[in-house]
């Protein structure tokens, strides 16, 4: 559709002419849905070209998908779940880095438009009833949760107030519907592969969403152990201690804060994890620092309040 080669990324006159290509598919009323059936065809286009439909697509979601016939928003929900099938046949789908993370934003755009409304069982849909512990599938399912977070609850995003009304209504929902089951899917994943790009992918999750899910979901006799552990993994140690601080952090009565505190700090103590020595390297110095510091500001709050 475009003609994209490796010519073009190099060539100023054909950087110009996929641009202009790509606007006018923009502002195709059509366009979106060329862009569709362009990428689910039997002749896959190559993923430099996927991803220039996907901008089409995403431009489609931000300005129109909202007000999208019932037709169109079955188009649109077709397309996710042929893009779930291309990991089951492992024919259709690429695993290109650039792409995937491409594709996860589009899912969550969907997600923050039609969930709960339109499609309350978006989870179930496309990856509940699936495999998700099969390793493609479970990472790009971690990397959509982790772009609905940055789409619907990430606090350093300015949002409009119908935004704001929107996501409120989003995360009452999703408390109701679904976390349950996909605080459940991390642990499932976590024991399921042994991979270390997907167990930090776990710990990034537990880490964004124990903000504002329910604290026993988090903070119970399975999930923790399993933090505790990748804190004295090299490969984990970042993302599990972003997990750890990210519960010490969470919002909750003073009294039950202490007594959280108290049971992380022991729990740390008897693991060795809160103590350095001259053996120690500066990932483990940050780390322990961090975890510390974390403690220290969340114990003076809770005296000051």
């Amino acid at each position: 559709m475009f003609g994209y080669t490796g010519i073009a990324v190099t060539d100023p006159t054909r950087q110009a002419e996929i641009y202009r290509a790509l606007e006018s598919l923009k502002k195709d009323e059509l366009g979106w849905k060329k862009s569709v059936e362009s990428f689910v065809g039997p002749n896959k286009p190559s993923a430099e070209e996927q991803f220039l439909l996907l901008q089409v697509i995403e431009d489609f979601l931000n300005k129109r998908y909202s007000s999208a016939t019932q037709q169109d928003v079955l188009v649109i929900r077709n397309f996710l779940l042929h893009y779930i099938k291309g990991f089951q046949d492992n024919s259709s789908t690429s695993h290109e880095m650039f792409l995937t993370n491409k594709m996860a934003h589009i899912f969550s755009l969907v997600f923050a438009m039609d969930f709960p409304e339109r499609w309350s069982t978006f989870f179930n849909d496309l990856f509940f009833n699936n495999s998700i512990t099969d390793t493609n599938i479970s990472s790009f399912y971690l990397k959509v949760l982790l772009a609905i977070d940055t789409e619907v609850v990430n606090r350093d995003i300015q949002r409009s107030k119908n935004e704001s009304e929107r996501n409120i209504k989003i995360k009452d929902a999703m408390r109701e519907i679904c976390m349950n089951e996909v605080a459940k899917s991390w642990l499932t994943i976590a024991n399921s592969s042994k991979e270390e790009s997907i167990q930090c992918l776990v710990l990034r999750n537990i880490a964004a969403y124990v903000d504002w899910i329910e604290l026993d979901l988090v903070a119970n006799d399975y999930v923790m152990p399993f933090i505790i552990s990748k804190l004295q993994d090299s490969a984990t140690s970042e993302d599990a201690t972003s997990a750890v601080c990210g519960l010490m952090q969470k919002g909750m009565p003073a009294e039950k804060k202490v007594g959280l505190a108290l049971t992380v700090m022991t729990v740390l103590r008897n693991n060795g994890l809160l103590t350095v020595n001259d053996n120690n390297d500066e990932d483990e110095v940050t780390r322990v620092g961090s975890l510390v510091n974390t403690l220290g500001l969340v114990l003076l709050d809770v005296q000051n309040k």
